[in-house]
């Protein structure tokens, strides 16, 4: 029988490529988006077939996710959806940071509470929970968020952390560090570099407009990422984990590799603006992955080199 899942969030980035596994592996896929208008660009980009998939628009007081639950039975809920810039989300606290994560989850958790036969839900957390670190990150890491978004999605862990200890249920969180694709929006600092050698603006004597480039980061390939979400799902562990490569490295590294592949200077190509640099932002975080290899044996092996090619492709 045909295992089907529920993906909150499914024309986002992690939505869309997770969708892809999903569909390759047979899984029926309903997917729930709280975008109301162009919600199948992301999965027309990469060529998802829209007829294989069912998709609900979400309202404000998540009627239509109750009516849908109390319609359907799913062997796997998963959680990918809400607001994803730190920088925004204290502009917009309410419905795009804190109620389109915590209200619908706890709708989910509840209706799992109350099932019969438990569905599993996985619910995507963020590296931005733990804030500012210099020391190796793993999932104990006293968290410490520096941003609206950062304390949503600790919220979100908590929350379903609380269900799970407390109701014995098949929920837990996967902790994700910095992960990018192609689908992210042009504004997103690994995009938009990608796009300025995609249009060889730097033949155009086109500046590079960009924030803090000494920003350290554990950069990661979204498709990769989704692969072992996949993986981690069909496991019968239920256990909150990190996924990330496990090696960091500075924006200013990336440039300059980028750069000097074109035998050119990248400070003579990039401009800073004030504009771009996040008012409280983690200048660097260190991933532990040892938890992820000791009881899923797998890891992410596209490094941050990887990065600007594969998107530009």
């Amino acid at each position: 029988m045909r295992k089907k899942a529920l993906i909150f969030g499914i024309s986002g980035q992690d939505g869309v490529y997770l969708t892809k596994i999903l569909i390759r592996k047979k899984v029926t896929i309903h997917g729930i988006s709280r975008k109301q208008l162009d919600w199948q660009k992301n999965l027309r980009e990469i060529n998802i077939p829209l007829k294989q998939i069912k998709v609900f628009k979400q309202n404000k007081n998540y009627s239509s996710l109750k009516k849908i639950l109390n319609k359907n039975i799913y062997d796997y809920i998963i959680f990918v959806g809400g607001q994803s810039r730190p920088k925004d989300s204290f502009d917009k606290l309410e419905y795009q940071t804190f109620d389109s994560v915590i209200e619908p989850l706890k709708i989910l958790l509840e209706f799992i509470r109350k099932q019969k036969k438990k569905s599993k839900l996985i619910f995507s957390a963020s590296s931005e929970i733990f804030g500012q670190s210099k020391k190796l990150i793993n999932e104990n890491t006293e968290k410490k968020p520096l941003s609206p978004y950062g304390l949503s999605k600790l919220i979100g862990l908590e929350l379903v952390k609380s269900y799970r200890e407390t109701f014995k249920l098949p929920v837990f969180s996967i902790i994700f560090f910095n992960h990018e694709s192609k689908l992210r929006p042009d504004d997103f600092v690994i995009k938009k570099i990608s796009n300025y050698f995609k249009y060889k603006f730097y033949l155009k004597n086109i500046k590079l407009q960009i924030g803090n480039i000494n920003i350290k980061r554990d950069w990661g390939w979204a498709p990769e990422y989704m692969e072992i979400f996949y993986k981690i799902i069909k496991s019968k562990k239920i256990i909150d984990v990190i996924v990330a490569t496990g090696k960091t490295t500075s924006l200013k590294k990336i440039l300059e590799y980028e750069f000097k592949k074109r035998k050119l200077d990248f400070k003579k190509f990039i401009v800073t603006k004030e504009n771009l640099i996040r008012k409280k932002d983690i200048l660097e975080n260190y991933a532990n992955i040892s938890l992820l290899k000791k009881k899923f044996r797998t890891f992410p092996r596209i490094s941050h080199n990887d990065l600007i090619k594969k998107i530009s492709c």
